[in-house]
């Protein structure tokens, strides 16, 4: 039977409905075009409960019966926050799945039920401290590796003579789970809007209210109405974001899985003044942030995207570089430039691991070239940095007195946000706003491969995508970066250095 036996309007009915209506139902302009076709596997029963005693084995089962599914959409946890040891048997089954088949999996983190707020807030812990509680963090098998992972913000605020909202709008949601993930990798990827709760000004009574639920379709095989705001959950935060994926399927069908995470991670923002200044705590919740349909599918006149999609082995580099125009450059000229990198990788696993670095066959991570710089020494760099020993004109010394940019995370959890390494995930974003005139003649990145368990250097797939938007002003970049770097598919920047 394909009928949703949950009751109160069914789960995957609601599920499939955030993917099919994202921005709610009542709002849109009619005729409306579902953008995708959805296939809803149910494997919950009644009782909300996971009917296969393996999810593992399930999670492959699902994926070989479905060989013409690219995305799958994932919004089922464990009650509990997931373990920090070892990878979960069902997590790493995903993760093979993803490395093996070229597919995108969407996670929820999971949700926090209103009892265990109630706990929280009567103990004295309030609103968003509890969730740095250990029991809060994210659920299995929400700490994969190379899944998206998302959580919920509130879209909006509420309060009335009784009743006051659990944070305002893009606050993190009151239920939902947190990171970071297991080895300090950053989860959630990606944040959206999941509906949030509110609490009584007197008592504690923790509870939903319309106006800040998301609007959702509802099974109505035990009556109610078809459309209704009446449930929360990260479970309905997760398949907006695959229906971002499905928007980026249809432009670009043919490339790697590693393609489509990587532009949703380049499209998203942290809110408010997070993006200027992330935090630990900021991270923890929000992942990259809050992902745009616009800046994830599309380009502006202020800002272009290249990217590249490749296959690398440990002890290898790929280099890349950019050109800037002139006129960007000039010395009177104080534009705010923004630069956005994303790395996104999958690898063979090993779940006996304890790290993610042995964890997985190979990682990988990038770093950026010295303002001012030149390609060939950066190269040299790249080079030396790889292979130890070998004879290069590189300068150690002159390199440490060149100023660097200012990335907001960066590699070492020392230098951007304390307690954070973008190189520990599988997916690494970072950006930097520099000011035009500060800008060099080129700026130059290089993807680095890195051994794990794996003996035999097996090549593994990544993407690398790169955007450069001008910040507060209209002022037309794209069709000159893109005259001065020639962009075409078959003439990318690529050196590989062995």
């Amino acid at each position: 039977s394909t009928a949703d036996y949950v009751k109160n309007g069914g789960h995957g009915t609601r599920v499939a409905g955030a993917i099919l209506y994202p921005y709610g139902i009542s709002s849109v302009e009619q005729p409306y075009k579902l953008p995708c076709f959805v296939r809803n596997l149910r494997v919950l029963d009644n009782n909300n409960s996971l009917t296969h005693k393996l999810p593992a084995e399930l999670m492959k089962q699902i994926v070989e019966d479905n060989r013409d599914c690219k995305i799958f959409n994932l919004s089922i946890n464990s009650n509990v926050a997931s373990r920090l040891k070892h990878m979960s048997s069902w997590a790493a089954s995903i993760d093979s799945l993803i490395n093996d088949h070229n597919v995108v999996f969407l996670i929820s983190t999971g949700n926090l039920t209103r009892a265990d707020i109630k706990h929280y807030l009567g103990t004295g812990i309030n609103y968003p401290d509890f969730l740095e509680q250990p029991y809060c963090r994210i659920a299995n098998p929400a700490q994969s590796s190379f899944a998206i992972t998302v959580g919920s913000v509130n879209h909006t605020s509420f309060e009335d003579n009784d009743y006051v909202s659990l944070g305002v709008e893009n606050d993190i949601s009151a239920f939902s789970r947190v990171g970071t993930g297991i080895w300090g990798m950053i989860k959630p990827d990606v944040v959206e809007y999941g509906g949030g709760l509110v609490i009584s000004k007197t008592g504690n009574v923790v509870s939903g209210k319309d106006s800040i639920s998301p609007e959702l379709i509802r099974s109505t095989l035990d009556g109610g109405t078809a459309v209704g705001s009446d449930l929360v959950g990260t479970s309905f935060a997760a398949p907006k974001v695959s229906y971002i994926i499905a928007q980026l399927l249809k432009l670009y069908p043919d490339e790697d899985s590693n393609l489509l995470r990587a532009l949703v991670v380049q499209g998203a923002r942290l809110p408010s003044a997070f993006f200027e200044n992330p935090t630990l705590r900021s991270m923890k919740c929000f992942g990259y942030g809050i992902p745009s349909v616009d800046r994830v599918t599309r380009n502006t006149d202020q800002r272009i995207t290249f990217y590249n999609t490749g296959k690398i082995k440990a002890d290898e580099g790929h280099v890349y570089s950019l050109n800037i125009p002139e006129f960007l450059r000039s010395p009177v000229e104080e534009y705010d430039i923004l630069i956005e990198i994303t790395l996104s990788y999958s690898a063979k696993v090993r779940r006996t691991r304890q790290r993610s670095k042995s964890y997985l066959s190979t990682w990988l991570d990038w770093t950026s070239s010295k303002i001012d710089e030149p390609l060939e020494d950066f190269k040299d760099y790249i080079l030396k940095e790889i292979v130890e020993g070998e004879s290069t004109t590189y300068d150690a010394e002159h390199r440490k007195t060149m100023k660097h940019l200012n990335w907001k995370i960066n590699s070492d959890s020392r230098w951007g946000v304390e307690g954070i390494s973008r190189a520990n995930s599988t997916v690494q974003k970072d950006w930097a706003v520099i000011k035009s005139h500060d800008l060099p003649k080129d700026l130059s990145f290089a993807v680095r491969g890195h051994k794990g368990w794996d003996k035999l250097f097996s090549e593994v797939p990544y993407s690398f995508v790169v955007s450069i938007e001008i910040l507060n002003s209209n002022l037309e970049i794209y069709e000159a970066i893109k005259v001065e770097n020639e962009v075409e598919t078959e003439a990318k920047t690529e050196v590989s250095l062995k």
